[in-house]
């Protein structure tokens, strides 16, 4: 239709819309640049959760809203990849695929999930299968976790302990 034409309405979510559009660009980019770093996908979650809250409690303008727009897209898909290892990884050791399990343990713990089930079921895997300086890796890398609680690594530091003379 033309511009011209008189009962054309006009979208007010108009510039909302290119808001959010240019807000998704820049996260997907600061994301994409963090990942390269190194940057655990919890800790981008941790993120964007914050700039959530504190875009929550700002004057609602339209920029405001196309970058919350944009911060619940990309929460939307990063949080189920995050858990789906945790998953995975838990369907695999019920049915006996050990090996398979543990490959998606170990994504869960590169992440840096905020659960100690991963660490806990791979640290109980490898000491069964004898492999204690893997069990040992395991429970340090969890004491080394911000996101666990400190009880959990008050768990794994004693953990950590035992298996240190066992490697």
């Amino acid at each position: 239709m033309p511009k011209w034409w008189p009962f054309q309405k006009e979208n007010p979510n108009a510039a909302e819309n290119a808001a959010f559009d240019q807000a998704e660009a820049n996260l997907r980019n600061q994301i994409k640049e963090q990942q390269a770093q190194g940057t655990s996908a919890q800790a981008i979650l941790r993120e964007i959760e914050a700039q959530t809250q504190a875009l929550e409690k700002a004057e609602q303008t339209v920029d405001v809203k196309g970058k919350l727009r944009a911060l619940d897209l990309v929460y939307s898909e990063l949080h189920p990849r995050l858990l789906n290892n945790v998953s995975q990884g838990k369907a695999l050791e019920m049915a006996g695929q050990i090996a398979q399990a543990c490959e998606y343990y170990e994504k869960a713990v590169q992440d840096q999930i905020a659960t100690r089930f991963p660490y806990e079921h791979l640290r109980v895997i490898y000491r069964r299968e004898g492999k204690f300086a893997q069990a040992l890796r395991i429970c340090q890398l969890a004491t080394q976790n911000p996101f666990l609680s400190d009880k959990d690594r008050a768990h794994f530091q004693q953990w950590a302990e035992k298996l240190a003379p066992a490697g």
